[in-house]
């Protein structure tokens, strides 16, 4: 591209020259020359300065056409700034509108360094990219919860709500394989309550001590374990977890509430790493499983508790009904008996006050009587013997009576 000459250049030229002219004339003047070409050469040899002076047309010339030219630079280089930075402007305004229509992964690069407005716009989409990226991870974890949740507060038997609850998580993670464990407290064991592996129920009865394999590891240490290295025999050995391929990742979780152990769900994987993501929400899935199984035993004991109450006062009830009609009965007998004590009492005195009649009639007798046995022994001889035969009643009683006894009298005391 050729670059025209300004006129510019041209005017500065001219005045120039119109300087040389009027020096010339003035010099021609002053030293009474007259103008032609030979008076130009002889004032040239005699005012050499003139050389200089004759120099201004091109001075002037080139000197405009530099300024000129830095002039154009600049021009130029301002309407380049000004024409990129209406494209900046342009292309971050079409970047703000694809973040605010929600695409954060719009392509965008900053034209250069001192694009203040796209790196703070890059730097917004990164922001708004981690917000909508925390954002969704929360939004999974809380819907793996609440379907979670569904199954816990549906059902009330362990071993169901033990199954239900392993599937859900190992198809919700995209797991292949699971086994859930409940802590025994009283035999201090690890007991497996429910199996899963590729797609099937498992029925594997296994048990482990604190401390006793993986599972053991893990409910003593009541924190997870991950593993990315599996042995060989792991599957066979330490692990309550059998499948058709062996894992490549490996990760158990303590259900723990309240620093209270309630058991251990161990999870298998096909890929070699299991993200943070599924790490996090397993952890936090761990307390509120092991929350609900220790209000759900919590509960069992009580129903249980409550039976056994609700027994106990029905036997008691039973028994005070025993107690209450034994009573009745011990009381109607205890009435009896007041009666017979009462008739007895009552004959007692009635033969009381007959032996007082009796002695009192046989003291008084004016005759003598005498009772004798079967054997007609003299067992009862009255006072007036005294004062009749002279004899005392001892002494009758001793047997000296009988002698004096009539025939007819043995025979009458015979025969009463």
């Amino acid at each position: 591209m050729i670059n025209r000459v300004s006129p510019k250049v041209y005017y500065a030229a001219t005045f120039g020259l119109l300087l040389v002219l009027c020096s010339w004339l003035l010099v021609f003047v002053a030293q009474g020359i007259p103008f032609s070409f030979n008076g130009i050469a002889k004032i040239h040899a005699n005012n050499p300065s003139l050389w200089i002076i004759d120099l201004l047309p091109f001075v002037f010339a080139y000197t405009l056409h530099i300024i000129e030219k830095r002039h154009n630079e600049k021009v130029s280089f301002l309407e380049g700034e000004i024409d990129q930075r209406e494209k900046d402007t342009s292309k971050n305004a079409l970047f703000a509108k694809s973040i605010g229509e929600g695409n954060y992964y719009a392509p965008f690069q900053i034209g250069d360094e001192d694009d203040i407005l796209g790196k703070s716009l890059l730097a917004m989409r990164d922001n708004l990219l981690e917000n909508n990226k925390k954002e969704t991870e929360q939004n999974w974890i809380a819907n793996g919860k609440d379907q979670v949740a569904h199954i816990l507060r549906i059902h009330n038997n362990l071993e169901e709500l033990s199954y239900e609850v392993l599937v859900k998580l190992i198809k919700y993670i995209n797991l292949i394989q699971g086994a859930l464990y409940l802590y025994d407290e009283e035999k201090k064991v690890l007991i497996n309550l429910a199996s899963y592996a590729y797609n099937r129920k498992k029925y594997i009865k296994q048990k482990f001590k604190l401390g006793e394999g993986l599972i053991g590891q893990c409910a003593y240490e009541k924190d997870i374990i991950y593993r990315t290295e599996i042995p060989d025999d792991y599957i066979s050995i330490s692990s309550g977890i059998l499948g058709d391929r062996k894992p490549k990742s490996l990760l158990i979780v303590p259900l723990i509430t309240d620093e209270k152990l309630e058991g251990v769900i161990e999870f298998a994987s096909l890929d070699q790493q299991i993200s943070p993501l599924t790490i996090r929400f397993l952890r936090e899935m761990g307390e509120i499983i092991a929350r609900t199984i220790f209000n759900l035993r919590v509960n069992q004991k009580t129903e249980r508790l409550l039976l056994e109450a609700q027994q106990m006062t029905q036997e008691l009830k039973e028994n005070e009904e025993e107690l209450r009609q034994n009573a009745e009965e011990m009381r109607a007998t205890h009435e009896e008996l007041e009666k017979s004590n009462l008739k007895l009492e009552s004959k007692i005195q009635e033969v009381e006050n007959a032996q007082k009649r009796l002695h009192s009639l046989l003291e008084n007798a004016s005759e003598i009587i005498s009772i004798y046995s079967s054997s007609l022994k003299l067992t009862y001889i009255s006072p007036s013997v005294t004062k009749i035969l002279g004899y005392t009643p001892r002494e009758m009683m001793n047997g000296k009576d009988i002698d004096r006894l009539t025939r007819k009298g043995e025979q009458d005391l015979s025969d009463m």
